[in-house]
């Protein structure tokens, strides 16, 4: 009998998926892999379900499960409050059904937060994830059990351990069942490197990430259930891939540490700090969603504030300002789009994406200045890795697209990860 399609033993040569039709991973463990990987998990008591998804998955879960077993459901948990895992229950709610919803605690503060903030919510989403419209659900279907630290629910001789903790948010669960040895960590593990630097999102935990990270490692599971991508079989495995996440993670910490504590500036820890090359080109931490000079930027603000260490930044004058007075400098706006098109035409998009900042926040009715900042980010677009970095780059070429009236990048990812 073949191998479940979601499953590696092997992650040093897998390759990721992300969506796969559901399939039975073990007799107690059913996944639904749509982006986000929604398990169901056989008890003696009946159904446990562990992150029930997007709100638009909800009925594909539910047919999903419901094909797999009739067992009642009892509990679901939510690893963590984002919308592409905690929103997708409502197919079983409307059906009368009413499991237990398990979550840490700060799960309740971040729903509020989404509702101060939905409009701010919806419109990173738009630009991060490439979407037509700003989108972000609205309606939240609230833990029913909260706990702080653990908590331990016993269903029949079956042990569920629940463990808080702080990683990508300050409220993840992580689920550990020491009889099967199953390991189910949310997005601890996402087959990408870990997402804890998110430009246009809230504080992420870094360092509390590579000690929850280490402490899994100490449980020996012989399985390991991620919140996304391929689910890991086989004690070495899983140790392999639990280490080395945690070590992507030190490595950055602790350059950013020496560097701070030093006494450098945040454009000199920036430039200078680099992911371990070598982990870097793993399977399950390239930097294909989050980028590592974001998590050193995180780790700046966590340590040090917002202030970028320039003195004339704390109270600074508007952009737009500070751009007129560059391009008199230089003798109009038309020398400073000249520059900007001598840099990008020599290769130096970078550099050519701040004059291109200059030349249109100083005259952004020039079309020479809008068509060099339209092809700067179409270039930066094709150059970045990170899905967040693309995303900016793809709104800030719209913006330029749409100040010159032409047709915008047509919508590129249906994913949302949710969104803080």
């Amino acid at each position: 009998m073949s191998e479940p399609r979601m499953l590696t033993r092997d992650p040093l040569n897998a390759r990721v998926r992300l969506f796969e039709p559901p399939e039975e991973l073990t007799p107690d463990v059913l996944i639904h892999a749509s982006f986000v990987n929604t398990y169901a998990v056989r008890t003696p008591e009946g159904l446990m379900i562990i992150d029930p998804g997007l709100s638009h998955n909800s009925q594909s879960v539910y047919d999903a499960v419901r094909n797999w077993s009739d067992a009642p459901l009892h509990t679901a948990v939510y690893t963590h409050g984002h919308a592409d895992h905690a929103f997708g229950l409502r197919a079983f709610l409307e059906r009368g059904e009413t499991p237990e919803i398990v979550a840490q605690e700060n799960v309740l503060g971040r729903f509020k937060r989404y509702d101060l903030t939905w409009g701010l919510n919806a419109n990173i989403n738009q630009r991060q994830f490439g979407l037509s419209k700003p989108t972000f659900p609205r309606r939240f279907d609230l833990p029913t059990v909260i706990y702080r630290d653990e908590l331990i629910r016993n269903f029949g001789d079956l042990e569920v351990h629940y463990y808080g903790a702080k990683a990508e948010t300050d409220d993840v669960t992580w689920v550990w069942i020491p009889e099967r040895r199953h390991l189910f960590v949310g997005d601890l593990i996402i087959w990408n490197a870990p997402n804890c630097g998110n430009p246009q999102k809230v504080q992420r935990y870094p360092v509390e990430w590579a000690e929850t990270l280490e402490r899994m490692a100490e449980l020996h599971a012989e399985w390991l259930f991620p919140g996304h991508g391929l689910v890991v079989a086989g004690e070495q495995a899983v140790q392999l891939i639990l280490s080395e996440t945690a070590r992507y993670l030190r490595v950055i910490i602790d350059q950013v540490l020496e560097r701070i504590n030093a006494g450098q500036t945040p454009e000199e820890i920036f430039h200078a700090v680099e992911a371990d090359p070598e982990l870097a080109t793993r399977p399950y931490l390239r930097p294909l969603y989050d980028h590592p000079k974001f998590i050193v930027r995180n780790l700046l603000r966590l340590w040090g504030g917002w202030w970028n260490g320039n003195a004339a930044d704390l109270l600074p004058a508007p952009w737009a300002d500070q751009a007129t007075e560059i391009a008199l400098m230089a003798g109009g706006v038309g020398t400073v789009v000249a520059r900007g098109r001598e840099l990008l035409d020599g290769g130096n998009s970078v550099l050519a994406a701040h004059v291109a900042e200059w030349a249109t926040r100083a005259a952004p009715a020039d079309r020479a200045a809008q068509q060099l900042k339209r092809d700067v980010y179409d270039r930066r677009l094709q150059e970045e890795t990170s899905l967040m970095g693309k995303g900016i780059y793809r709104a800030a070429s719209n913006d330029a697209r749409q100040a010159l009236g032409e047709e915008q990048h047509a919508v590129q990812s249906k994913l949302s990860l949710g969104g803080d």
